[in-house]
Parts: C-alpha cells; sequence; structure tokens
C-alpha cells in the first residue's frame, strides 16, 4: 500500500454516522475532511467530536470546497441517487449505506454512472464481516456441512417502535417495501453469500402489514427461496421476541447457528449412531457450553452488531489506494437488489 491518505467526506451525520465516524478519524489510510447534513446542530456536533476539516450544510458547496476522495453517504435511502451523483460527477468514489436503491434498476443505472465517471460505487454490507460470519464462511469452504442444503434468517425486531413506525411523522417509509426494505439488503446479501444461490430460483411467501401501522407499509416478511440446489427462508417480524439476528445453515454433513445480536456460533457435526452416540451427543453438548461462554463474553467486551462495519471500511479504502478490485462487485450489488425485488413483489399491504 502507498503512504497516500484519502480525504473523506461524510454525508449524512445521524446514527448510523457513528458507527463510521470512529474508523475514519482513527485509521492512519484517511483523514476526515468534512462533514455535511442539512442540520446545523447534527453537522457541527459531528464535526467537532471526531475533528472534521470543514462543516457543511449543502452536499454541493461541501464537494466543491473538499474535492474528497470517497464520499460515505450516510442519509436517508430516497436522497441516495442525488447525492451519489454529485458526488461521482465531482471525482469521488462512493460508499452508500444500504439500500442505496429501491429497485434492481436504479442500482443499475447508479452503478453505470460510477462506471461512466470511472469512479467505484459501494454499497455498504458490513455483516459479511462480522465474526460469526467470517467464520461461517470459513467452515463453509474448508466443507464442514458438506453440500449446504439449507440457509434461514430472521430477523426479530420491534422498529416500529422508532421513526419507522411513528405515526407523528407524515407520510409512509419511502421504499417500495416500506419499514421491511430498510433492513431487507441485510437479509439477501447474506443469505445469497452464505447459500451460494444461484441466477435461477424460485421465490414464495407474503410481505404485509400486520401492525396495521399506515407509516411502515410493510412490517411483516415471511419468504421462501430455492433455486433446486439450496433452499432458505427469509423472515422480518416485529412482533416475536426476545429481538433477534438469527442465522442457521444445515447441510449434509453438519448445521450451524448463529445470532448477530447476541454473537456465539454452535456447530453440530452429522450424528454418531450406535454405540458411539454418547460421544456425538457429548461433542454436541461441549458445542453448546461453548456458544454460550462466547455469548457472555461478547455481551462484556460490548461486540455489537456492527463490530464488522470498521473491517468492510478498511477494505474498500484499501482497494482505493492501492487500484484494486473493490470486496463487493458490482454483479453482487444488482443480484442483491434483483432478489429484493422479487421480495417486494410479495407485498399485501393488507
Amino acid at each position: 500500500m502507498n503512504d497516500r491518505k484519502l480525504n473523506v467526506a461524510i454525508v449524512g451525520c445521524g446514527a448510523i454516522a457513528y458507527e463510521h465516524l470512529p474508523f475514519v478519524a482513527a485509521t492512519p489510510f484517511a483523514r476526515l475532511a468534512a462533514v455535511c447534513d442539512t442540520s446545523p446542530a447534527l453537522a457541527a456536533a459531528a464535526g467537532e467530536r471526531f475533528g472534521a476539516g470543514v462543516i457543511h450544510t449543502d452536499v454541493a458547496a461541501m464537494l466543491a470546497d473538499t474535492s474528497p476522495d470517497i464520499v460515505h453517504v450516510l442519509t436517508p435511502p430516497h436522497t441516495h441517487d442525488s447525492i451519489v451523483r454529485q458526488s461521482l460527477a465531482a471525482g469521488a468514489h462512493v460508499l452508500c449505506e444500504k439500500p442505496m436503491t429501491g429497485t434492481e434498476r436504479e442500482t443499475a443505472d447508479l452503478l453505470a454512472a460510477a462506471d461512466t465517471a470511472g469512479r467505484k460505487l459501494v454499497e455498504s454490507r458490513n455483516l459479511l464481516w462480522n465474526d460469526p460470519i467470517l467464520t461461517l464462511q470459513r467452515m463453509i469452504a474448508d466443507g464442514k456441512f458438506g453440500r449446504v442444503t439449507e440457509c434461514d434468517i430472521l430477523l426479530s425486531l420491534d422498529f416500529l417502535a422508532g421513526p419507522f413506525g411513528d405515526r407523528n411523522l407524515s407520510g409512509m417509509v419511502d421504499l417500495p417495501g416500506g419499514a421491511v426494505h430498510d433492513f431487507m439488503p441485510h437479509l439477501v446479501y447474506t443469505f445469497q453469500m452464505l447459500a451460494g444461490l444461484g441466477d435461477d430460483y424460485e421465490v414464495r411467501g407474503f410481505l404485509q402489514n400486520r401492525s396495521d401501522n399506515p407509516r411502515a407499509r410493510f412490517d411483516h416478511l415471511d419468504a421462501l427461496i430455492d433455486d433446486g440446489q439450496v433452499r432458505g427462508r427469509l423472515r422480518v417480524a416485529t412482533d416475536a421476541y426476545p429481538e433477534a439476528f438469527r442465522v442457521v445453515i444445515r447441510g449434509t454433513e453438519g448445521t450451524a447457528e448463529t445470532d448477530l445480536y447476541n454473537p456465539y456460533l454452535r456447530y453440530d457435526a452429522a450424528p454418531n449412531v450406535g454405540k458411539r452416540a454418547p460421544f456425538g451427543q457429548v461433542a454436541n453438548g461441549r458445542s453448546l457450553k461453548k456458544a454460550g461462554w462466547t455469548n457472555l463474553r461478547n455481551k462484556i467486551m460490548q461486540h455489537g452488531t456492527m463490530h464488522g462495519l470498521p473491517r468492510m471500511v478498511e477494505a474498500i479504502y484499501h482497494a482505493v489506494l492501492d487500484g484494486t478490485a473493490m470486496p463487493i462487485t458490482p454483479a453482487e450489488m444488482i443480484a442483491t437488489a434483483r432478489l429484493c425485488d422479487r421480495l417486494v413483489a410479495l407485498g399485501d399491504p393488507r
């Protein structure tokens, strides 16, 4: 890697910015050139806390003033298109929070704009850098599961208690899949990577509004996906407790389970039978005990759901500095947007 530092600008200084800013402010590979938010108070608070070079409330002025090498677009999804295009036109690479757009076509159009500008555009998929997901990837590569046959992901989260469901706010969540759509890319890209999903698959299920909260538009997803080789179930629920982000992989030689909200990993190999059955029971018991201790350690160390984000950002910075391929490809982003489109098409707002 060369010794050059990237000039980085942050657009959007809400809650998610405070997951990005600590890394940007501390890494030796970058300089926090600017922060920008339409709220002067939010911009000032973030800029002063993390030592931004300048503080702005207008994107165009910020881009002209600082000429950043890379822009983190951390604003609400419906604002992404304009900010991404402005940043690309100013000569910056862009890291955009998910969902980058509302449809596959919009994603393809933005990626084409990046290609025309000769810049890189990446949609955040930070969960792929979380410890449990990295471990599952290694286990799959090492053949611990044999052939992966199933992958199930459940997000149980009462997001209606926040802005997605706040009836005092006007309008609906501005995404085709409503409130569920804001979380959908996380489930989809994780499923695609772990399952090795092909391009030809069937999608069945439903996307519904079970709370009768008009702002959310959709608050419940239950979908089955099958490409003939691997199948899975993606679920989002606001009315199931405790809160969980559960991932289960099943294969011909073993099964594993993890929870990204309470990080642990439990692996059960194919069972011993006959006289060897007790050995299998002991091994599985040890796996459960280990998972419990791992969960306790992670809670004490506050090893939360976002701990993979700095690793993802560092990988992106390395790619920009070294002129190498991005860790997230345009084809992967388009494939995720395509499956999200298929899930949104299940929508029934009743």
